[in-house]
């Protein structure tokens, strides 16, 4: 019998949907002795319209987050016209690729390639499923021949019934990451190596690959601090940050380093005491599975609003409005620093490890009823 083909589809709006795909794809071929072939299929379907998107989205983002959350919230109906755009987008090139790869199956990490999956399943039978890459349900993920629903924790269960889907179609795995979140670290031996003293607060700034967020303003606040911690900020692919806050380090004279895109991200998570970023689904399990607590400031408003209320209900994260209220908690957590390991715990108790193996045993299932 052949080697069962995994393919996984993601677009490239937010690194997130990537890097999930990547994951599935690396386990699926090293664990489950399967070919797992991955497609950013908006680039795919349409480079030009792919490019527009994505800077649409960085620009709305950043400059205008009120729209977006207006679009995210119109798009929340099962009669959406955005689905509808998807399908036409994508046709012929998912066609040519599922006759050129015969996958036994199909996993979606994000709701673009999911609603052609499913509008195709009439002709192209695949075993399918999507996984949700953030922590709050929404009705853009739902389609009618969707097999199977991954999602991150039990409460999204309720979410996904009320708009329309099956409980037996759900499962509760966790969001799919880099094995090497799942590994155990020692926190001393970690800061050790990265030469970090133990006896400082130690921060973590990231701002995802396209530095979006308030980098300057967050050092320039917490200078006044800069006697009681040390730091790291990374900034990703954005070259221009790099230099920029490169230089505010060398005139602010803190203790740290600024670094651009890293490989061992999960080191620096590792070995931190708190974690300043924005509310990305990948950055949250990440950060969860570490068992790092999180100060969240400027979500991008939609999904991760609703990210952000998972956490903070869970006591591992703290939404912060402003840079005053940074402060305030930066000045709270040096007076109380029992107040870390309270949310290191908490975080530890959401964490679902080895989400990735748990999806692919799901997909493998289907494959194997399917093959039957």
């Amino acid at each position: 019998m052949t080697k069962p083909r995994l393919l996984v589809l993601s677009a490239s709006i937010g690194a997130g949907h990537v890097k999930a795909g990547e994951s599935l794809c690396e386990a699926y071929e090293e664990s489950f002795n399967g070919e797992a072939r991955h497609v950013d299929f908006l680039r795919y379907a349409s480079p030009i319209f792919s490019h527009w998107i994505e800077e649409a989205y960085y620009i709305m983002t950043k400059h205008t987050p009120s729209v977006y959350k207006l679009l995210y919230q119109m798009a929340d109906n099962r009669f959406s016209p955005a689905k509808k755009s998807e399908v036409l987008i994508g046709l012929s090139k998912y066609r040519d690729l599922v006759r050129e790869f015969r996958p036994h199956a199909i996993i979606s990490t994000h709701f673009f390639p999911a609603a052609i999956v499913s509008f195709m399943y009439p002709h192209f039978s695949v075993p399918n499923g999507v996984v949700l890459t953030d922590y709050v349900s929404h009705h853009i993920w739902v389609n009618p021949n969707t097999q199977l629903f991954f999602v991150a924790h039990e409460g999204m269960v309720d979410e996904l019934k009320q708009l329309g889907v099956d409980e037996e179609k759900i499962r509760v795995t966790g969001i799919p990451i880099r094995p090497v979140f799942d590994q155990e670290f020692n926190r001393q031996e970690m800061q050790k190596k990265l030469g970090l003293d133990p006896n400082k607060l130690t921060l973590l700034v990231m701002s995802g690959g396209n530095a979006i967020g308030p980098l300057a303003e967050i050092l320039k606040a917490l200078e006044q601090f800069k006697e009681n911690f040390q730091i790291f900020v990374i900034t990703g692919h954005n070259q221009k940050s790099f230099i920029q806050l490169t230089e505010l380090f060398q005139e602010l004279n803190i203790k740290g380093q600024v670094l651009g895109y890293v490989d061992n991200v999960h080191e620096y998570m590792v070995a931190a005491d708190l974690l300043i970023s924005k509310a990305g689904g990948l950055t949250v399990t990440e950060a969860i599975t570490i068992g790092l607590p999180m100060a969240i400031i400027q979500p991008t408003p939609g999904q991760e609003d609703g990210n952000t209320t998972f956490l903070t209900k869970a006591g591992s994260g703290t939404y912060l409005k402003s840079i005053k209220e940074l402060e305030n908690f930066i000045s709270e957590l040096l007076a109380n620093p029992s107040m870390i390991e309270q949310m290191r715990q908490n975080a530890l108790k959401l964490s679902k490890h080895n989400a990735t193996h748990s999806i692919l045993t799901e997909i493998d299932k289907l494959i194997a009823e399917k093959r039957r």
